[in-house]
């Protein structure tokens, strides 16, 4: 049995759910206004049912790659699951849509650049993605990145 096996997320709450489809449809949109530039809507295939789910999630730019995290760790996110089982995904951007494989950065040099590429791109909002301010003590800001896993989606050219 895998570790992915073992791993079992809560359901989400109807709330939740009914928000993240009102966002989803206003992000297709491009109705959010500035939550565009730092918000994107990724598609995965359910890792159980084979299902396409769309969930939004934060994201910056490295170059034409895309890193994503997920705040409450690899058991608490659908999409980071699903991504697991399935790393080929769709992102839609700002109006354009993208076919992507994730890769997951789990070496400390790359969570290092990914810290710093949200701190560098985020800094308005670093605290909502890591629950600690951008000039907290540098211990701080390294127990938060420690419990957030990182996704880099590079395009895929068919």
């Amino acid at each position: 049995m895998s570790a992915s096996t073992l791993v079992s997320s809560p359901k989400m709450p109807a709330l939740t759910k009914v928000a993240m489809q009102f966002q989803v449809f206003m992000l297709r949109r491009q109705w959010m206004g500035q939550m565009g530039d730092f918000v994107m809507v990724i598609t995965t295939t359910g890792r159980k049912s084979g299902k396409t789910f769309s969930t939004p999630i934060g994201y910056v730019r490295e170059g034409e790659n895309y890193v994503a995290l997920t705040n409450g760790g690899a058991v608490q996110s659908h999409w980071y699951q699903n991504v697991r089982a399935h790393p080929r995904a769709t992102l839609e951007v700002q109006g354009q849509h993208l076919t992507v494989r994730a890769e997951f950065l789990d070496d400390p040099a790359s969570r290092a650049q990914a810290r710093m590429l949200f701190q560098q791109q985020r800094a308005a909002h670093f605290k909502s993605f890591f629950g600690v301010t951008i000039d907290a003590p540098a211990e701080e800001i390294e127990r938060a990145v420690a419990s957030r896993v990182f996704v880099r989606f590079q395009p895929v050219v068919d």
